[in-house]
Formats: C-alpha cells, sequence, structure tokens
C-alpha cells in the first residue's frame, strides 16, 4: 500500500504546474480594458500575443521569467465621438509562486509604451508602468491557461487590463 500511495504521490508531483521546465513559452490573449475617465476612450475588447524567457527559480524574490508582451485593441470609439486602434509594446518581469499544485499564481512589474491611431480628447501616445498578477491552470506540462490583471499607469491614459489565455512552453 505504501507503494502504491508514494507512486501516486510521485505522478501527481510531475503535475504540478512549475514554469521553469522549459526555457521559452509563448501566450496567445484575448483583453478587455477598463480605461481612465479621463482618456474619454470608451472601455473595450483586444488580443494579445506574448513571449516568455523563464528562469530556473528557487524561492519567489528570484524573477522567474522575462516577459515581451503586444497587445491590440481595434478601433475603440472615444466619448466624445471618434475612435482609436490602440496599440500596447511591454516588457514585464514575472514572479511565481510555485507549489505543488496546477494552479500557480504569479506577480507581475513592467514598462512599455502605448500608441493610439487618432489622438482625439487629448490622449497622448506614451509610456508605461505595469503591474499585476495573474494565476496559471497547468493542462499538462506544455499548456497552461491563465487569467491576468494588471494596472496600467501612464498618468491621464491609464487602464486596467484583464486578460485570459492559453500558453505553450517549449525549449529546454
Amino acid at each position: 500500500m505504501k507503494k502504491i500511495l508514494l507512486a501516486l504521490c510521485a505522478v501527481w508531483s510531475l503535475q504540478a504546474a512549475d514554469h521553469d521546465l522549459y526555457t521559452h513559452s509563448v501566450e496567445a490573449v484575448g483583453n478587455y480594458s477598463f480605461n481612465d475617465d479621463d482618456m474619454y476612450l470608451k472601455d473595450g475588447w483586444g488580443w494579445g500575443l506574448r513571449y516568455n524567457y523563464n528562469f530556473s527559480t528557487i524561492n519567489f524574490w528570484e524573477v522567474g521569467a522575462i516577459q515581451a508582451s503586444f497587445d491590440y485593441q481595434f478601433n475603440q470609439d472615444y466619448v466624445g465621438g471618434g475612435d482609436s486602434a490602440v496599440y500596447r509594446w511591454g516588457v514585464n518581469a514575472l514572479w511565481y509562486a510555485d507549489n505543488a499544485s496546477e494552479m500557480t499564481p504569479y506577480a507581475l512589474l513592467g514598462v512599455g509604451a502605448q500608441f493610439f491611431t487618432h489622438n482625439l480628447h487629448g490622449t497622448d501616445d506614451g509610456l508605461f508602468a505595469a503591474i499585476g498578477g495573474g494565476v496559471e491552470y497547468q493542462l499538462r506540462g506544455d499548456f497552461a491557461l491563465f487569467g491576468e490583471g494588471k494596472y496600467l499607469y501612464s498618468g491621464d491614459e491609464s487602464s486596467l487590463v484583464t486578460s485570459i489565455g492559453i500558453k505553450y512552453s517549449f525549449g529546454q
């Protein structure tokens, strides 16, 4: 009986979420942006792509991944008329709270730039700082689902962006 329980524990630990099994990962995301009222841009849907370079970590305070991100929101309407697409490029550091389950929470901190196709009602292209977090659910060793929320601070052009997506990991 002990051997069976030990074998089950070993199999269970292989299913545990572990971001550092693979050195690279790509993510496809769908997002919804809650824009600051000073931005005069209505809330809206978008999509994004991300690339992670993962590091092997032992402690939570060690950076688990560096992420390059691209988010796009198509033809968002301005409150006072007109519309604009929003392009956001960013670089984030991710800290994973590794554990023995399929669910892995993480925190992120980053910087980036956002560009508007039509700068109306005082919106300006510029830099932003990002802070947020999320939860990753491991489907198997190389596939995961995740949900994330991050606040992008850029003065009057600030937003809360919520995302869900799928992650594929590769490389050793």
